[in-house]
């Protein structure tokens, strides 16, 4: 199914959902190190639920291996090491092997608060969001572009809900033009580092489970596919 005008409404607003469930757990697994509420959220919601979207596809089922390997005998003796995973990927000290933020991959000089993350904070503002800590953290971490898909996607829900076609059209097109223009231009990079770098099966799972809800958005909305450059 397509997020095409043939589709049901019935059929988009459950899309719209599922979506909204895939960009909820994936902003909160990459915004910050994990606590272990986080972790046993993930591992009751892994072994009840699988994935809520494109769960039939390679990079999804690799990515559910990958957790139900980390997780199938979890213990909070574990959560250092994936807090140290964290840290060593998205944070430092030292080198970032997958920085997440967007202007590192698309500025010329691979620095952070440049052009991408100003367009992304004027995206944000259409819609009326602004970044919790703009002033501090560039608008364009990757959990922030997820979490404003979150955020879309869940508009759209509600306005089909409501039956308010021209704004779940709005919304729709709105995530067309954000993955276009920002999240598919960057993130799949992302990801790729963060699947070649991390040292534990959970944070190598949600890159792949990423790549695949990126991918699945990407199919739905008639958008190319991403690529990892």
């Amino acid at each position: 199914m397509t997020a095409t005008a043939s589709t049901s409404p019935a059929d988009l607003t459950e899309e719209m959902q599922a979506q909204s469930v895939a960009y909820a757990v994936l902003s909160r697994v990459f915004a910050r190190e994990p606590d272990a509420d986080l972790v046993t959220d993930v591992a009751e919601a892994q072994r009840s639920e699988g994935w809520p979207v494109a769960a039939s596809t390679t990079p999804v089922r690799t990515g559910l291996a990958l957790l139900g390997g980390d997780l199938a005998d979890w213990d909070a003796a574990q959560l250092p090491a994936l807090r140290r995973d964290y840290l060593q990927l998205f944070v430092g000290p030292g080198h970032i092997p997958a920085a997440p933020w967007e202007s590192v991959y698309r500025s010329k000089d691979h620095l952070i608060f440049e052009a991408e993350t100003h367009a992304v904070r004027a995206f944000y503002r259409r819609h009326g969001l602004k970044a919790p800590n703009n002033d501090r953290e560039p608008d364009d971490h990757l959990a922030l572009e997820l979490a404003f898909m979150l955020h879309l996607c869940t508009g759209a829900a509600h306005a089909l809900q409501a039956h308010e076609e021209a704004r779940a059209r709005e919304l729709l097109e709105a995530q067309r033009e954000f993955l276009n223009a920002h999240l598919l231009r960057w993130a799949p990079a992302c990801l790729e580092r963060v699947i070649t770098h991390a040292r534990t099966g959970f944070y190598r799972g949600f890159g792949h489970l990423a790549l695949g809800t990126l991918a699945h958005a990407a199919r739905e909305l008639e958008l190319a596919p991403p690529s990892t450059g």
